[in-house]
Formats: structure tokens, sequence, C-alpha cells
């Protein structure tokens, strides 16, 4: 993934993690029986892979098998994060 792209979705992933409480009453509503942690991970998940898309889109550029892989690893990483959220 571009250097520039991937500061991108970093600030962007972290921007949704500071936000991930704000997430709660829509998600208790819409998915009852969904645990909280997951549905707000994928909240966040299906959000930064729309914006990931959109920074390919701006510079005509298709992503490879490598930008998804890359962007996988680096949402991943704030599974353990959303969880951490909703342990306290």
């Amino acid at each position: 993934m571009q250097k520039d792209i991937y500061e991108y979705m970093k600030n962007h992933l972290e921007k949704l993690l500071v936000q991930t409480k704000t997430y709660e009453p829509f998600i208790k509503t819409a998915f009852p029986m969904m645990n909280m942690a997951d549905a707000c991970f994928n909240v966040i998940a299906a959000n930064a892979f729309t914006v990931f898309l959109s920074q390919f889109a701006m510079r005509m550029i298709s992503p490879t098998t490598s930008d998804f892989s890359e962007f996988g690893t680096l949402v991943g990483q704030y599974k353990d994060k959303v969880n951490e959220i909703f342990s306290k």
C-alpha cells in the first residue's frame, strides 16, 4: 500500500477508535443480541473499507492483492483495542 494511503488509513482508524462508544446506542437498537465489541469493530472495519477503496479511486488506481492484505492486517490491529474499550 502506498505510504500516504497507509498513513491516511491509520489516522482514520484512530479517529474511529476514539469514537467507538458513540456507536453503542445504534448497535444496541439495531443488533440487540450482538456482542458490543464485535459489532463496533464491524462498524469500524466497514467504514474503514469504504475509505480505503475511496483513497484508491481518488488516485484512479486499483488496489492490489497485497494492498487488501495490508489493509486487513492494519484493521486487525484494532480488534484488541476495541475489545479493551468494552472490557472496562
